[in-house]
């Protein structure tokens, strides 16, 4: 399998997803997200070392992963991590621009449905992959994936889909912790490990902050007054500040007319109404 073959699977399953909608607001036209971004990366890369060390042990490698599908594994330098950054839709967009305390409705709409989106996403994606003898593994697929705390960093995850992103050159940090894609902050992202000989494009990787306007150039921060909280600053993000306020929301500023089920909920204010929203905010060699 190739690049091609792959993206062309993924194109193709994106173009026929079902609950890629806002349904549940009458507007089952208007896509929650846009066809997504393809990165490539080694599953010998010397930058996943650094991940188990920076994050912690419990960080899930390619291998690691893998594993978990695959007891007999495989040789690292045959395994491949890819990564897919969606797009979040300017519907969503739109309306959170116009929030300052408590996320829109769209926003909540397009945040909590992601597990099922993905679900039925990637799930497709991995029959069409294996059912052309390519061994896969989808990480949001994963029972095991879940939240672990970090010694250095807090609240984490045994899979980081940001740092995988950023390791196959698809984008960078920014101050708020927020990932800096081609198609700005407002986006969402999954992972894969596959085994085949396909081509990387962790060569484009740039540093790791170089799409912030605020560590390029010290001229923004737009993020820090975006959020309702002040978890967000110019020494970076407070993670614990963060899921606190998110908890408040939940209690104190979910709608009536949404039914919540099991819905993840995230709050979003400094993904939209700063520079990074829609792109990488200073010039870039994109691939």
């Amino acid at each position: 399998m190739n690049n091609q073959t792959l993206k062309h699977i993924i194109d193709d399953v994106y173009d026929n997803l079902k609950s890629n909608n806002f349904d549940v607001l009458g507007e089952n036209e208007i896509k929650l997200f846009g066809r997504p971004d393809m990165g490539v990366s080694s599953g010998d890369d010397p930058y996943f070392d650094f991940l188990k060390e920076h994050i912690g042990s419990f960080h899930w490698s390619p291998i690691d992963a893998f594993k978990l599908k695959y007891s007999e594994g495989a040789p690292l330098a045959k395994l491949r991590v890819v990564s897919l950054v969606f797009p979040q839709s300017d519907f969503a967009k739109e309306a959170q621009r116009n929030e300052d305390i408590h996320p829109s409705d769209r926003w909540l709409v397009s945040r909590g449905k992601w597990e099922g989106l993905m679900a039925e996403f990637s799930g497709e994606v991995v029959r069409r992959v294996e059912a052309e003898g390519v061994k896969i593994v989808s990480i949001d697929l994963q029972p095991e994936f879940s939240r672990h705390d970090s010694k250095n960093l807090g609240i984490a995850s045994r899979w980081s889909h940001r740092h995988y992103a950023y390791a196959s050159g698809l984008g960078t940090f920014g101050l708020s912790d927020g990932f800096i894609s081609r198609f700005g902050k407002a986006i969402r992202i999954t992972s894969y490990v596959i085994e085949a000989d396909l081509d990387l494009t962790s060569d484009n990787r740039p540093g790791v902050y170089d799409w912030c306007l605020y560590y390029s150039s010290g001229k923004c921060g737009a993020c820090v007054g975006r959020c309702p909280v002040n978890a967000i600053s110019v020494e970076g993000h407070d993670k614990a500040v963060c899921a606190s306020y998110e908890d408040v929301c939940v209690g104190n500023y979910w709608p009536e007319h949404l039914e919540r089920g099991n819905w993840m909920f995230g709050c979003g204010l400094c993904q939209v109404n700063v520079p990074c929203q829609n792109k990488a905010p200073i010039p870039l060699s994109i691939r």
